[in-house]
């Protein structure tokens, strides 16, 4: 009987999936390439912009805290504590937008563009992350007292089991949004992060984006889920 040569299998299944998978030209990895980079810079100016909103909605919640609650001294204080550190963290998003690595349509600048955005990821937008994610506990602690006054008329004498529950739910809300946020533009990264690689040893096809596609739709779908489970949990603590 005649010996398999596995050199042989190797060559002949390399070949039988070059039929299936078509290997990207030079002309659409340049395309692929720019059109992710204004999309990662999209992304990143995107959730800076919509934190911004999030939080001067904070504040101007706490503004209405203050005036409601204009009494009780001890509150107000903490309140115009963290009020002081709303602006200071808007600030500090304002001034990373400005951070952003512009884009270029020069095609030999345009991965060194792209590859100055995933440092800029690296070394600073995640930090924006978790200060976004603030911006989650800060809102559940202003529903919680605009809670107590629609219902009390004033901030009732509080337990210690409220103390837990409230604290739970802020510590929640906080490690929910930072998690989601942080999952979500990991996933992006190392998909960008992968097709470099393999445009480097020349091996990224059709079948790479089209797999990417399915992977991120299914986090999508995951993220909603959680998110959505999430914001039950927290409604469930607040409003027992």
């Amino acid at each position: 009987m005649k010996s398999i040569d596995l050199n042989t299998l190797r060559t002949a299944w390399k070949n039988e999936k070059a039929f299936t998978i078509l290997k990207l030209s030079e002309a659409e990895i340049q395309g692929f390439l720019s059109k992710r980079s204004r999309d990662i810079s999209q992304h990143f100016r995107l959730g800076l912009i919509m934190d911004l909103v999030l939080k001067s909605l904070v504040g101007i919640s706490f503004i209405g805290i203050l005036i409601l609650f204009r009494e009780n001294l001890n509150l107000i204080l903490m309140i115009a504590v963290l009020l002081l550190g709303v602006l200071w963290t808007m600030r500090y998003q304002w001034l990373l937008i400005g951070k952003i690595p512009e884009d270029s349509s020069t095609d030999p600048v345009i991965r060194t563009s792209l590859e100055n955005k995933l440092a800029f990821y690296h070394r600073h937008y995640k930090k924006a992350l978790y200060v976004g994610a603030l911006s989650n506990a800060l809102l559940i602690l202003s529903g919680i007292l605009y809670y107590f006054h629609f219902k009390y008329g004033e901030i009732r004498p509080i337990q210690w089991d409220d103390y837990l529950v409230f604290g739970a739910s802020m510590v929640l809300g906080f490690g929910l949004g930072a998690f989601v946020q942080i999952k979500q533009f990991n996933f992006q990264i190392k998909q960008l992060e992968s097709c470099l690689q393999e445009i480097d040893e020349e091996t990224i096809s059709t079948f790479t984006l089209r797999d990417q596609r399915n992977k991120k739709r299914r986090l999508l779908f995951i993220f909603l889920l959680a998110l959505a489970g999430g914001l039950l949990l927290l409604a469930l603590f607040i409003f027992r």
